[in-house]
């Protein structure tokens, strides 16, 4: 259950087998702040990745018909790890709640304050940290639900210890190279030569699969998942 602390609640924790709050990052909320409020509506439950320092929600989903793109909403503590740059074939819309983004789009940085928003065109290169000594809550839209398969994939990988043996991590080369070929229609990194990235994909990561290393896998869509492994928000107290 969430906890009090100097900053209001402590939520998003990794659990124990045993369903209580292990060692791992935490998410101090304010509940009476934005991002709470946005949380506190959320139809999803939270989800995160203790190693790279992240948590996220999703607010919308097409298969609601409300929305052509995912909604998602997620907080980067002040070391959250930064995804690597890359490319989308559409535009992708970045809107800050609390705290300061950094966006880096083509290599020119822009910092993003609460209630500032920015789209980054199809075919730009970007990518996204926080730099900050606080904690930053954005919403940002995805290109579709692959993205998010993705994303969830790895996290949840990361809370069954996929990626360190002895605690949370994130992917390795192999798991990075599975993940890529599978998301490469709509997400292209950029630190590699694309012709490169295909016979990669084509050798390496056909090895990788044989080894047993998987692709995105749409179990950890499932709410239940991340109820039994993430501290889940209560404000039934702070109403």
């Amino acid at each position: 259950m969430p906890t009090d602390s100097q900053h209001g609640i402590r939520v998003g924790r990794p659990l124990a087998a045993d369903g209580t709050p292990a060692d791992g990052p935490a998410l101090d909320l304010d509940p009476d702040g934005p991002a709470a409020a946005r949380l506190r509506e959320a139809p999803r439950a939270l989800v995160s990745s203790p190693g790279a320092k992240t948590w996220a929600t999703l607010l919308e989903t097409p298969a609601e018909g409300e929305t052509d793109r995912p909604v998602l909403l997620q907080w980067l503590a002040p070391d959250a790890s930064e995804p690597p740059p890359h490319t989308h074939p559409t535009t992708e819309r970045f809107t800050v709640i609390e705290g300061t983004l950094s966006l880096v789009v083509d290599g020119e940085r822009t910092r993003l304050g609460p209630g500032e928003s920015t789209t980054v065109e199809a075919g730009a290169e970007h990518t996204f940290r926080n730099d900050s000594d606080e904690t930053v809550a954005f919403v940002g839209e995805p290109p579709s639900m692959l993205t998010v398969r993705s994303l969830f994939t790895i996290w949840g990988r990361d809370h069954e210890g996929a990626f360190d043996d002895d605690g949370y991590g994130e992917p390795g080369p192999l798991d990075a190279l599975v993940v890529a070929a599978e998301i490469a229609s709509e997400t292209r990194m950029t630190g590699t030569p694309l012709a490169l990235q295909r016979l990669l994909w084509a050798t390496v990561g056909r090895a990788a699969r044989l080894l047993g290393y998987d692709g995105i896998e749409d179990r950890y869509l499932d709410d239940e998942f991340w109820t039994r492994h993430v501290d889940q928000p209560s404000f039934g107290d702070t109403a």
